[in-house]
């Protein structure tokens, strides 16, 4: 995991110089990128790191898989398998250790950075 987080510094300092600039933080309820769906507003244990990724941590012991509503309208795409999904949806998804569900937002300006991080 050190190695995604240092990979991600480009992203990090964008959405640190937003915070600066407009005041968001830089880790966001869902329902401040997508408040037209409501059951965005009900949602506690996922967040938005910035815009363009949605990180479900996984919050208890012994988990292998967990449950992930992903947002509509956006369309997004696991971060670690490549897989795309359809927002608007809940779905499962492995969370073995040192992978936790993450989902890339579809058409972020940092995709080619995101990719890296599954190689």
């Amino acid at each position: 995991m050190t190695a995604v987080f240092a990979r991600l510094a480009p992203y990090r300092r964008a959405i640190v110089q937003t915070a600066v600039d407009n005041g968001l933080p830089m880790q966001r309820p869902l329902f401040l990128h997508f408040e037209d769906d409501p059951r965005t507003f009900s949602i506690q244990t996922q967040y938005m790191l910035g815009p363009d990724l949605l990180v479900a941590p996984v919050i208890a012991a012994n988990i292998i898989d967990m449950e992930v509503y992903l947002p509509e309208p956006a369309e997004w795409t696991h971060l670690w398998t490549g897989q795309r999904f359809a927002g608007g949806q809940t779905i499962t998804v492995s969370a073995p250790l040192g992978q936790p569900p993450v989902f890339i937002r579809d058409g972020s300006a940092f995709a080619e950075l995101f990719e890296t991080l599954r190689t």
